[in-house]
């Protein structure tokens, strides 16, 4: 009912019945919802049931009373208005999961049970496991196992204390946090671990970026595996930030390990060690060492495209281009070839060689391109042959070409092309009425799905289908929740019942299946989620709220509990150490990294971090890289042409994921402006 209370305290309400005391409380009640008063609501159903019994049951006012039972915490009288819905109502599935939910929490196992049997097959298991974690374990044993999810299996072994069920857990999957619990579980009750279970453990632990015990027991599992397990502890103070260790230990690898793969490996990872630590110098010496040891640059082209970035963050572009240009003498890869030629034609635009950037820039938009790291697109190469016309003064075909990208503005390099034709155009300017007024979209989603509210009852007679009953009662969050369990149900209006009830993941889903010219398509398709919270965070770090919703699109779909595989939870996708970090500068530590999963804790933990990327990094392309790729190595990228556009700085981003990130953001930024 706290959901209830939350939205309906929003929402629109009919006008006053009309005809009696019964209807007078009725309006009353509903009225005090409107106000969040949850108390006055209550007192306002019980004296309209002792008016009229028979129409408050025709009404279904019995369920709503719960749901206000609920959450005034009076778990007996909601467990006893639950019961009053009748076997044959159909909102009977879910007052019986409400009322097994109150028996559990009384200890009445044979009541649950009983309740429990009338739930529909499809009910959702995760409702089933809110049951079982408010019973005593042997109820709660019983009702995970029946379930298959993995956390209901997690519980069940956490419950018997089942060793072999959680090591199974753990081996199915090593990223999703059943696997982390179950290695936490197993770690602390194995004090000594056989090597190829330390190594197990280490590896989830290391998925979870808890690189402190993985690298513990991946020293015990050296035993078993000692090649894999040290270089996993040499990538651990990779990702931890202590590359001289990692350097340490890479050597010690390739040592140990001549002729083998894992020599190769290590001396490229030492190579990469020294271009994050900005060693430059020891940077290009170890991938000329690498590459004149193993093939050459055709047989080693990421260490070559690696090499070719060191001479171009050094100031060597004379270097960088003889470097390609022995390299596209060789047998590349089409990938291979079409990295190297986009990096000479950006060293030639640098260079002022306007002609040839061109032609070279033109060739790689009618080639048929691949993707991948330090790739191109067309509409990427398109921009930067007409900046290159542009810099060359041939402004007229410089600007046909701008015209034929801008007819995409939501596309970051359509958004470019706008301003190079007006230069006073920009589709993001932050809006300072974004934040004012109400959630339009909400209005007129509401509008939509009350269109199948029945009226009012005068009489008693049977109910008519569930979710009409449920959104005659507004009761949003459980009308949501029935549109999932029935597919077959009408698309705008299962979309408009997710955007009332705060499930915006869902809402996005369903959202982009309407069609573009549906009014409500763009709002559900980049909803303004959690938008008090956003625009509270959003003014107390004094940043545009516009881009906060971007990124929490781009990085969950608004989904809080998302987790990705590199371990970043919540809404805005917060990895161990940069929420510790960001939380810690605040003088607001978290306790558990569970906490980012909850977005009271994550959204203002993320506003101040992009107020922090901002304020270092000026401009959103590379505050938005760092969100993603790391603050140091927007800091190395943008070495490479520190000077030019930032257009330059984004088709030099080096991961693949972050450069698509950028891009995806800068769009989502776009739909968030109204950009259709």
């Amino acid at each position: 009912m706290r959901v209830l209370v939350a939205f309906l305290a929003l929402l629109w309400f009919p006008p006053a019945f009309g005809g009696g005391a019964f209807w007078s409380e009725i309006d009353r009640a509903f009225e005090s919802v409107r106000a969040g008063d949850a108390d006055a609501a209550a007192s306002a159903l019980d004296r309209a049931a002792a008016d009229n019994p028979e129409l408050f049951a025709a009404n279904n006012l019995h369920y709503l009373r719960g749901r206000l039972a609920e959450d005034r915490n009076e778990w007996d009288e909601a467990r006893k208005q639950f019961a009053a819905v009748s076997r044959d109502n159909p909102l009977r599935p879910l007052a019986a999961w409400r009322e097994a939910r109150l028996a559990a929490r009384a200890g009445d196992n044979a009541a649950v049970r009983e309740l429990m049997a009338e739930l529909p097959p499809n009910f959702p298991s995760g409702l089933k496991m809110e049951i079982a974690a408010l019973g005593p374990s042997d109820l709660a044993v019983g009702i995970y196992q029946s379930l298959t999810l993995r956390e209901a299996r997690l519980k069940r072994a956490e419950i018997l204390d089942d060793e072999p069920a959680l090591w199974k857990l753990l081996r199915e999957r090593g990223g999703d946090d059943v696997s982390l619990k179950a290695a936490q579980i197993l770690d602390a009750v194995a004090a000594s671990p056989k090597p190829e279970e330390a190594f197990d453990l280490a590896e989830t632990f290391f998925t979870n970026r808890e690189f402190d015990a993985a690298s513990r027991l991946y020293r015990i599992a050296a035993a078993a595996k000692p090649a894999e397990s040290r270089y996993q502890i040499a990538r651990a103070f990779v990702l931890s930030d202590q590359c001289p260790a990692a350097i340490e230990e890479f050597a010690a690898i390739a040592k140990d390990f001549p002729n083998t793969s894992w020599q190769r490996d290590a001396e490229y990872q030492t190579a990469n060690c020294y271009w994050r630590m900005n060693d430059f110098k020891n940077a290009g010496k170890a991938y000329e060492t690498y590459i004149n040891r193993y093939g050459g640059p055709a047989r080693q082209e990421g260490a070559t495209r690696n090499l070719v970035d060191v001479y171009r963050v050094q100031g060597e572009n004379a270097k960088a281009l003889s470097l390609i240009d022995r390299a596209l003498a060789q047998n590349l890869s089409t990938l291979g070839r079409q990295v190297l030629q986009f990096a000479r034609a950006k060293i030639l635009l640098l260079n002022k060689r306007y002609g040839d950037a061109t032609a070279l820039f033109r060739q790689l938009a009618r080639s048929r391109l691949s993707s991948g790291p330090g790739a191109t697109t067309k509409e990427e190469a398109r921009y930067f042959e007409a900046l290159s016309l542009e810099r060359g003064n041939l402004t007229a075909q410089a600007q046909a070409i701008y015209k034929e990208l801008s007819a995409n503005p939501r596309s970051y390099y359509g958004q470019k092309a706008m301003q190079r034709l007006t230069p006073a155009a920009s589709a993001l300017a932050p809006d300072p009425a974004f934040c004012d007024g109400g959630d339009a979209a909400a209005e007129r989603a509401e509008r939509d799905v009350m269109q199948l509210a029945r009226p009012a009852r005068t009489e008693p007679g049977p109910p008519a289908g569930a979710l009409t009953e449920l959104i005659f009662l507004r009761l949003w969050d459980d009308a949501a929740l029935w549109t999932e369990l029935n597919p077959q149900s009408d698309l705008k209006i299962s979309a408009s019942l997710a955007y009332l009830a705060e499930r915006f993941n869902q809402t996005i889903r369903l959202g982009g299946r309407l069609p573009q010219a549906d009014p409500q398509s763009l709002a559900f398709t980049y909803p303004a989620g959690f938008r008090s919270r956003v625009c509270q965070a959003a003014s107390e770090a004094r940043v545009d709220p516009q881009w906060l919703h971007s990124i929490i699109w781009q990085e969950s779909k608004y989904d809080p509990q998302a987790k990705s595989g590199a371990s970043a939870r919540g809404l805005m996708q917060f990895i161990p150490e940069t929420a510790n970090a960001v939380a810690s500068a605040a003088n607001s530590p978290l306790a558990s990294m569970d906490l980012l999963y909850d977005p009271a804790v994550s959204i203002p933990l993320g506003a101040r971090y992009w107020a922090e990327l901002m304020t270092d990094f000026k401009a959103p392309e590379l505050a938005l890289a760092a969100y993603n790729g790391g603050p140091e190595n927007v800091r190395r990228w943008k070495m490479k042409s520190p000077d030019d556009e930032v257009e330059l700085f984004v088709s030099d981003i080096g991961f693949t994921e972050t450069k698509a990130y950028v891009l995806a953001v800068f769009s989502a930024r776009a739909a968030y402006a109204g950009v259709r």
